[in-house]
């Protein structure tokens, strides 16, 4: 990039004319970053996105199984390789879902992977997010408004183009509705919540990307055991597709007890198979912390395959002895709630005072199940232009998506963090992905 502080400019600028923000949850609280775009991109060989890709591939056909067995015959626990415990535990396993079958029995349409890549040149999985992944938009449109203004610097032999994410969608689109005669001739509908203003800014530009309707649930309404919009120039378009940024709680208050808003007796049109939803409900137990260690399992239980990506290295308080070794080596760990699942930061024990400690360890010892910790790696670290070009921690958000075939797209969110002296700043980076 050859003026990388207007490059910085002209992203920040844009995204905050248009209402989109980048947060970050720092002692414990959302914090929204200020100009949090780095310009300098980071480079992806084609060697490891082809390796990630192979693994990633791997690691959401195993969980799509899973989430098929557990919502079915649940053989995986009848023959023992995770104890029952992890799953009925948790609280995102939803018992409303069972028996019920997605479209095409896909469950994990759009997979979001966070990896890290290592000082020793070695690839980890942190963790997966399954309901709604967020942050895809974030790497489209900061190269889409670069390679507009700066066009030279994308003239490079082997980048590879990050701008079919439309496509990508549009295809997974279809791939759901064809063959299927009860979801012809429906519209797509991607449901936002204006609660949370990242993910409305997400939902409204994927929208627009793909020429789907974005709306809120209270513009959605069941009829004849179908769900339609409310046109805003009056009328009803029927929906097909509801590609949701919302819990599953949140769905529909006629199935799961926690729902306060959401759309009356829309699990019922789901169940009829009237309408396919992405990603599909009880999705979520896939990204529950806890299992995340069983996951090699999965694959090795369902496909015969040895795993291709490492997952960071975690243990389970549940299990004593593990327990025993946390709680002795708790500053080289880091510590996830598994109640709140991706709700919540890390804890670092390093960073912990005495006192807090003591009291980590006092509520891993009363409610181990609810606790994941994770070896600290030595990340490989990325240049931050607004921190004069210093080297900081940088992961990484590939995103897989499942149809008639699964596809990684060719782009990714970098996340980086800058330490200061009192506090952190937090941004991202676009991921340049080499073909050569």
């Amino acid at each position: 990039m050859q003026d990388l502080s207007s490059a910085r400019a002209l992203v920040n600028d844009w995204m905050r004319e248009h209402g989109a923000s980048f947060s970050v949850i720092r002692q414990g609280s959302r914090q929204t970053a200020d100009a949090p775009f780095d310009p300098i991109p980071r480079i992806l060989s084609a060697a490891d996105f082809t390796m990630l890709e192979r693994g990633l591939i791997q690691r959401v056909s195993a969980m799509n199984l899973f989430l098929s067995d557990i919502y079915g015959h649940r053989m995986i626990l009848r023959d023992g390789v995770i104890p029952e415990e992890f799953v009925f535990s948790s609280p995102d396993f939803r018992p409303e879902c069972m028996n019920l079958r997605p479209v095409k029995d896909i469950y994990t349409h759009i997979t979001a992977t966070d990896l890290i890549h290592t000082a020793d040149g070695k690839w980890y999985v942190m963790e997966d997010s399954l309901v709604y992944p967020a942050g895809i938009t974030y790497p489209h449109f900061s190269r889409k408004l670069l390679r507009e203004r700066f066009p030279e610097d994308y003239r490079v032999s082997g980048l590879c183009d990050n701008c079919g994410l439309d496509i990508l969608l549009r295809q997974l689109y279809r791939d759901v509705m064809e063959g299927n005669s009860a979801l012809e001739d429906g519209i797509v509908v991607l449901l936002r919540c204006s609660a949370d203003p990242e993910m409305d800014f997400e939902i409204r530009y994927m929208a627009q990307l793909t020429g789907a309707v974005a709306a809120l649930p209270d513009e959605l309404i069941v009829m004849d055991n179908k769900v339609y919009y409310r046109s805003p120039i009056g009328g009803f378009r029927r929906v097909a597709i509801l590609h949701r940024a919302l819990w599953d709680r949140d769905l529909d208050p006629m199935c799961f007890d926690e729902t306060y808003g959401g759309i009356p007796h829309l699990m019922e049109v789901y169940s009829a198979g009237n309408i396919a939803i992405l990603n599909a409900p009880g999705c979520a137990l896939g990204e529950d912390r806890g299992l995340l260690p069983f996951v090699p399992d999965m694959i090795r239980y369902y496909l015969d395959e040895e795993p291709l990506l490492l997952g960071v290295p975690s243990y389970l308080p549940w299990y004593e002895d593990q327990r025993a070794y946390i709680l002795s080596h708790m500053d080289q760990m880091f510590f996830k709630d598994v109640a709140s699942n991706r709700r919540t930061a890390a804890i670092r024990g390093s960073s912990l005072t005495p006192e807090q400690r003591t009291r980590l360890a006092a509520e891993i010892e009363a409610d181990p199940r609810r606790f994941l910790a994770q070896e600290v790696l030595r990340s490989e670290q990325e240049p931050v232009f607004s921190a004069g070009n210093s080297l900081h921690r940088c992961d990484l958000r590939l995103y897989t998506v499942h149809s008639d075939s699964i596809r990684v797209w060719m782009g990714g969110l970098s996340r980086f963090v800058v330490h200061g002296e009192d506090s952190a700043d937090a941004g991202f980076k676009d991921t340049w992905v080499m073909a050569e």
